[in-house]
C-alpha cells in the first residue's frame, strides 16, 4: 500500500486502523480505502464491535461511579471553559448569520488536517446510512434509554437534537467504537425527500483535544461533514446533501446543544 495510490489494504493493516497502531501517513489512505469498499467497512466495525464486547465483559465495574478522591486526582484541568463556549457560539453565529460564511475552512481530502473522530465518523456514516432495517441499534421509540444509556458509556451528558423543524425526524441511535476501541454514539435521522444524515459524537482525550471553535467542512464524493469541538467533544454531521443545507442542519443542531435541559433524555 502507498499513501498516493492504494490498490489493497491489507487484514494486517485494517487491525492495525482499529487498534490505532497504523502509521499516521496511512490513517487517511485507509480511511478512504474503506469508504470506497463497504464490505471492508463492515468487517472493520465488527472488529471494532468485538473490541467493546470485551469492554463490556467488566461493564459492571466501568459503569460504576469513580471514587471522589481518584476523580479530583486525575480530573484534567481546563482553562477558563466559559471563554471557549463564549468564542465558539459567537463564530458560529457569525458565520450563518444572513447566510454568509466566515472564511470557512475546507478540507477537500480525507485526512488532510482532519482529527481522527471525523474519519471515524465519515466510515459510520458510509456503513450504516444505507442500511434499511439496522440503520440504528435503539430506535426513537426508545428515546429517553437511547441517551442515557449513550451519555453512561461515552461517561458525559448527551442529547440528541431534535431536527423536524428543518424536516428530519430522529431515527434512532447506536452505540460504535472508535479507531482505539473508545465508545462513540451516532444519532441517525431521516428526510423522505432529502435521505438520512448521521451526527457522530465523541468524547476526546484531554491530552489531545484540539483547540476549540474551528468549524470545518470536508467533503468526500457526495457526503458532506460538518464538524466541530466543543469542550470534550467532537461534533461531526455528515449527509449527501448541499453544503448549504448541511449548514442549516448544523447551525440548528449546535444552537440545541448550548440550551441546557432543553432536550429530553
Amino acid at each position: 500500500m502507498t499513501s498516493d495510490n492504494p490498490t489493497h489494504v491489507t487484514d494486517a493493516e485494517l487491525h492495525a486502523w482499529v487498534d490505532g497502531q497504523l502509521h499516521p501517513e496511512f490513517v487517511p489512505v485507509v480511511s478512504d480505502w474503506l469508504l470506497q469498499h463497504p464490505d471492508a467497512a463492515a468487517r472493520v466495525q465488527a472488529w471494532q464491535a468485538q473490541r467493546l464486547g470485551l469492554q463490556a465483559l467488566q461493564r459492571g465495574v466501568l459503569d460504576e461511579p469513580v471514587p471522589l478522591a481518584l476523580a479530583r486526582a486525575t480530573r484534567p484541568r481546563r482553562s477558563r471553559p466559559w471563554l471557549q463556549g463564549l468564542v465558539a457560539s459567537l463564530m458560529l453565529g457569525l458565520g450563518f448569520a444572513g447566510g454568509w460564511w466566515l472564511r470557512p475552512v475546507d478540507t477537500p481530502l480525507a485526512g488532510a488536517g482532519e482529527p481522527g473522530f471525523v474519519q471515524e465518523a465519515r466510515v459510520a456514516h458510509a456503513v450504516y446510512v444505507p442500511e434499511k432495517r439496522h440503520a440504528v441499534e435503539v430506535g426513537v421509540q426508545e428515546q429517553a434509554h437511547l441517551v442515557q444509556w449513550l451519555s453512561r458509556r461515552l461517561g458525559t451528558p448527551l442529547k440528541a437534537p431534535l431536527l423536524e423543524d428543518q424536516g428530519f425526524g430522529l431515527m434512532g441511535g447506536r452505540l460504535l467504537p472508535g479507531q482505539a476501541g473508545e465508545p462513540r454514539a451516532l444519532f441517525m435521522y431521516e428526510n423522505p425527500a432529502a435521505g438520512r444524515i448521521t451526527l457522530h459524537v465523541s468524547v476526546l482525550p484531554g491530552d489531545a483535544a484540539p483547540a476549540p471553535a474551528a468549524f470545518r467542512f470536508a467533503r468526500v464524493g457526495q457526503t458532506e461533514t460538518f464538524y466541530w469541538v466543543e469542550g470534550s467533544l467532537g461534533y461531526a454531521l455528515s449527509g449527501d446533501l448541499p453544503r448549504e443545507r448541511l449548514a442549516q442542519l448544523a447551525d440548528a443542531v449546535y444552537r440545541q446543544l448550548q440550551q441546557p435541559g432543553a432536550l429530553p433524555g
